[in-house]
């Protein structure tokens, strides 16, 4: 392994340490019950690696939604057979574990009512979406307009936030009161698929 691939893999560790030390502190006091110097205590970092890797202590709350295996899951996904909408579908059902929907839904949850942690978590969401859009398109190609892609990944992701706002209330599976859990998110995502393929080919 390269000096530089192991420069690389050691600031990913290091920025991922303080995303998730971040969010832990938000989970536990609040977003603005705590500094960055609480972060880079916890973590065991000096302020100044916090600085080489987040403008602020909510751009590192947000970063803990980077969902880590996201672009291998698409690159370990056989997509014999399968549509970009159902490529998409594969992925979420695989990968989309109840620990990434509860982060989600809880960064969503903390950013309310808190507009500069909002505007992070919204940034990002948007590159996750961007990233889905890319690694679909390079999947596929021109088969597909570049319109299609767009579209398609709106519509995924516009399904999905109002269960994670809690606009829709979809339980999600092996919560602490089920003592049959049913998976309502599983329901809902077959019902959301079933209707897109009847747009999206």
């Amino acid at each position: 392994m390269s000096n530089g691939t192991l420069r690389s893999k050691k600031k990913q560790a290091t920025r991922t340490a303080l995303a998730e030390t971040a969010f832990a502190l938000a989970m536990e006091r609040g977003v603005d019950a705590f500094v960055i110097e609480d972060i880079v205590n916890r973590a065991g970092y000096s302020r100044r690696t916090f600085a080489n890797h987040f403008s602020c202590k909510e751009e590192a709350i947000a970063s803990a939604l980077t969902i880590g295996d996201f672009q291998e899951a698409y690159a370990s996904c056989s997509l014999e057979g399968l549509t970009p909408l159902g490529t998409i579908e594969r992925f979420i059902k695989r990968r989309f574990t109840l620990t990434k929907l509860r982060r989600l839904q809880d960064l969503i949850a903390l950013s309310n009512g808190h507009e500069t942690l909002k505007l992070h978590v919204t940034g990002t969401l948007k590159k996750i979406q961007d990233e889905s859009r890319e690694k679909i398109r390079d999947a596929f190609g021109n088969r597909y307009t570049d319109e299609y892609y767009y579209l398609l990944i709106g519509a995924v992701f516009g399904a999905l936030m109002p269960v994670l706002d809690g606009s829709i209330p979809v339980r999600l599976p092996g919560g602490e009161s089920d003592r049959h859990p049913v998976n309502e998110f599983e329901a809902y995502m077959n019902t959301v698929f079933d209707e897109l393929r009847k747009g999206f080919q």
